[in-house]
């Protein structure tokens, strides 16, 4: 079990009490049985009373009216305090809708106990106008402390004194339609069609305070609708504002920075986290706001891994073109990866601690360039769809700002190439080859090495090492032909995609190359091996091929280096 709090205890405990006393007064009171006379009132009554707690929820604000006492009230009045109690106690129990069984509890007590305890001030004061004023303000007030006081304190709904005593007089005043009726009952006036017309006439306060409810309810939407209209107008203004300003070309860093500060400043977020996906699929946080310089070096040193982030992004979490993971959803994000700020949310709406809301920025093509992580909106609240849709303006205006910043194409291109080469590195060869088998185009694969380069380092010094390392790179980039792909795979090794070509004129262009080299006059004499496999005849997807020029680039090597072997299965 999870930790439990002082208050869930204090809660626990006082449901515990409330039982108690109320069982207590069940076993010490006296109760009115029903006749058979009566019978067609009483289960008229009862099954109002189910009807009206069930279905019939009467809200104004935060606020809920106790419906059910339209035709509880009455029962009390001509059933008794016990009969009444014990329906009532019932009715919460089996309330049709969907409440959380601790509040279903206490809700069945305290309207047990608010009915037993009016019945009693009814029955002394007399079954008169004096008798039935003194049970509904007795009545009232036991249920203002127990409800509007103690429940909605606790479920963080209460705030304000002033207007808890204003919405109880309000319901006092609503609930004092039925006292004409309520008069004619007690009363055993012998007039049939009086008696029915006054059980039908118990109806009214009832449908008559739900519309009412219904209209405030439509009238509260329509205003939240104008705000929010006004909100995502002021929002879309400053956004066409901000697209202005981010169109000069700023250093991506600031640029980031100011997209943060934005986000936290304008559109009402207290911590945002931006994020850069680089070419080579590795994730650099690179901006913040709300978040202090040391959190966010924490962040910076621990980011995730661009699986682990696609993992999350799943499509039963996605909103938009966006990502909302609730906290319920129990995703493990490693505590050095995640922060957590400050949170005051008690129910489901409210924003919850390790809820996650992610908004990806992509290119035309689909790829994930960068995302921006707002956390914990200001007004304490989940965001909705109008909400994120306003975040994804925004990032599409990011993203025009990223295009035009000439820094940011140089971050780009430096991610996938080789720092001393210039070539392609190993992980955007395995990208483009994988692109390139992707499109069915048929290919042949160079695998190339250095000959007895160790020698060349222990001969000569690593600094002779990266001479040949800069000459072989550039007779590959002279040899290849436009939209061919080369790269450096990894020390003295060297890949060259040759697209639209078969085996044997692949064959012809590694030859030359290797002529290439050796004619080539470098610092030292140098050869190459090479091996070649063709897509799709050798192996029919990227890694298979790798493997098979691999093997042949061995076989090359085992024959006595400085030449060229094809691949055959």
């Amino acid at each position: 079990m999870g930790e439990i709090t002082k208050q869930k205890r204090f809660f626990v405990f006082s449901i515990t009490i409330l039982n108690l006393f109320y069982f207590l007064l069940l076993i010490s009171g006296v109760g009115k049985f029903i006749s058979v006379k009566d019978y067609v009132l009483f289960l008229f009554l009862a099954l109002g009373g189910y009807v009206a707690e069930s279905f019939g929820v009467i809200r104004f604000g935060k606020f809920t009216v106790s419906s059910q006492f339209f035709f509880l009230f009455p029962m009390m009045a001509v059933f008794g305090p016990i009969v009444t109690s014990i329906v009532a106690y019932l009715i919460a129990i089996f309330d049709f809708s969907r409440v959380k069984p601790s509040i279903r509890m206490y809700s069945a007590v305290q309207y047990a106990i608010s009915y037993y305890v009016a019945g009693l001030a009814f029955q002394i004061a007399g079954a008169g106008w004096a008798g039935i004023i003194i049970a509904l303000l007795i009545f009232k007030i036991l249920n203002f402390i127990m409800v509007d006081l103690f429940m909605y304190f606790n479920l963080d709904r209460w705030k304000n004194m002033v207007q808890s005593l204003k919405y109880m007089a309000f319901e006092t005043g609503v609930f004092a339609i039925i006292m004409p009726m309520i008069f004619v009952l007690i009363k055993n006036i012998n007039d049939l069609s009086l008696e029915v017309f006054t059980v039908y006439t118990l109806v009214f306060p009832f449908f008559f305070t739900y519309m009412l409810s219904r209209e405030n309810r439509a009238k509260e939407e329509l205003v939240e609708e104008k705000s929010s209209l006004s909100k995502n107008v002021g929002e879309l203004k400053r956004i066409l504002e901000i697209s202005e300003m981010l169109k000069s070309n700023i250093p991506v860093v600031d640029l980031m920075m100011r997209v943060a500060s934005i986000i936290h400043d304008d559109l009402g977020w207290e911590y945002i986290l931006v994020s850069l996906v680089h070419p080579d699929d590795t994730i650099e946080r690179i901006a913040y706001a709300g978040i202090s310089q040391e959190d966010f070096a924490r962040l910076k040193k621990n980011p995730p891994t661009l699986s682990f982030v696609k993992n999350i992004m799943r499509d039963e979490f996605k909103i938009s073109n966006s990502y909302f993971i609730p906290q319920e959803a129990n995703v493990n994000i490693p505590n050095e990866m995640s922060y957590i700020g400050k949170y005051e949310g008690s129910d489901r709406e409210s924003w919850q601690d390790k809820d996650l809301l992610w908004i990806p920025i992509r290119e035309k093509n689909g790829r994930m360039i960068a995302y921006v992580s707002p956390d914990k909106p200001r007004n304490g609240m989940r965001p909705k769809i109008d909400d994120i849709i306003i975040l994804e303006i925004f990032a599409n205006q990011v993203l025009v700002a990223l295009e035009n910043s000439s820094e940011f194409e140089v971050l780009q291109e430096k991610a996938i190439r080789d720092t001393q080469t210039g070539l392609y590195n190993h992980t955007e060869f395995y990208n483009r080859i994988e692109k390139v088998v992707e499109s069915g185009e048929p290919f042949s694969l160079l695998m190339m090495d250095i000959d007895d380069f160790k020698l060349v380092n222990d001969s000569y010094g690593h600094q002779m090492g990266d001479i040949i390392i800069d000459y072989i790179s550039e007779k590959i980039k002279s040899s290849i032909r436009h939209g061919d792909i080369a790269a450096r795979y990894g020390g003295d090794e060297f890949t060259i995609i040759l697209r639209g070509t078969k085996k044997q004129l692949a064959k012809s262009i590694a030859e030359r190359l290797r002529m290439s080299v050796i004619s080539g006059n470098p610092p030292i004499k140098i050869t190459l091996s090479i091996g070649i496999a063709e897509y799709p005849e050798d192996s029919a997807s990227s890694n298979g091929l790798v493997s098979s020029a691999d093997r042949a680039l061995y076989m090359a090597k085992m024959r006595g280096k400085n030449q060229i072997a094809t691949f055959s299965g």
